[in-house]
């Protein structure tokens, strides 16, 4: 349940008591407020309901496919270039685990706010991890590393179906072009010099105008240590942006295919995904969700980043 300004229960408000989550500095009813327009990137709406694996597999390594209702999102791993040896090409895998939401999200960002599709990913590693809210540290750089080279040498494949069947298929390369080397200065800083200029055709998905699709940056990184937690935040974000008719309930079984793929029994995916969504919900407080025996009920809630948040790049 959760609570009101005066502490009184509010019926239906969620899964949790707010005050118990939000900063100890902000009034519970101020969580809204503190959505600021640099705390919100910008992907396409794809990357918000069909996720990439939560860690890297031998089941998942070279072929990925998730599914969303009538969206899909393949991917399948490619090769990079080796920059230490001539002649010899690297292979890659699906992007996974936290680190690859990071640069997908900062991709894709980038390519939205700036309008380019050549992203600076940082002048060097420590910078780039700033950039990207990713705490410093060896192995977090090294799986930073890993996961651009994973996201730019992928084959991205977004497939639509309408009601009648006719499906709209979006299928690119990611990177057209990828200047990637790591160095020690003399100060013996590693340098992180990746420069990636994206395809044509991933350019011009991710910038489709009616595809524009909002998601909440300090969620993320306050959730990175739970892979599940920022895929069921970016979901509710997305699917409960627009008004609810009426509930919606999403069974196990639907719940499964979106969240817990790598996860082979369904009841304990469920008790991981109740714990990650507990995660989630601390990040959207206002989001009206039940949780019954079998299934979760959207109800209609107050958007996380209303639609005058997106001021910034549609001026």
């Amino acid at each position: 349940m959760a609570r009101g300004r005066e502490g009184k229960r509010d019926k239906d408000a969620g899964l949790v008591r707010v005050a118990d989550f939000l900063p100890a500095v902000l009034p519970p009813g101020l969580f809204d407020e503190v959505i600021r327009p640099e705390d919100v990137g910008y992907t396409h709406p794809v990357f918000l309901q069909c996720f990439m694996p939560t860690r890297e597999s031998a089941k998942n390594k070279l072929r990925w496919q998730a599914n969303c209702g009538r969206a899909s999102l393949v991917i399948r791993a490619g090769e990079l270039a080796n920059p230490e040896k001539e002649n010899e090409y690297v292979q890659c895998s699906v992007p996974s685990g936290p680190k690859a939401r990071f640069v997908v999200a900062y991709v894709n960002d980038y390519i939205q706010t700036k309008k380019t599709p050549v992203v600076n990913m940082g002048e060097n590693l420590r910078a780039a991890m700033d950039r990207l809210h990713i705490p410093i540290g060896g192995a977090n750089g090294a799986e930073l590393t890993k996961q651009v080279k994973n996201f730019a040498a992928a084959e991205i494949g977004i497939g639509r179906w309408n009601e009648e069947g006719k499906v709209t298929h979006d299928r690119s390369l990611v990177a057209a072009h990828m200047s990637f080397w790591l160095e020690k200065d003399r100060q013996q800083r590693t340098i992180w010099e990746p420069e990636m200029k994206v395809s044509t055709e991933y350019y011009d998905a991710v910038r489709d105008g009616d595809r524009l699709a909002p998601f909440h940056w300090p969620a993320l990184l306050a959730l990175q240590h739970d892979t599940r937690a920022m895929d069921i935040h970016c979901f509710l974000t997305y699917r409960l942006r627009n008004s609810l008719k009426r509930p919606v309930a999403l069974p196990i079984p639907v719940l499964h295919a979106l969240f817990g793929q790598d996860i082979a029994s369904p009841r304990k995916f469920w008790n991981s995904f109740k714990k990650s969504l507990l995660a989630a919900h601390k990040w959207y407080p206002k989001a009206r969700i039940e949780v019954k025996n079998d299934c979760i009920v959207l109800k209609d809630s107050l958007p996380l980043i209303p639609y005058r948040k997106m001021a910034r790049i549609t001026g």
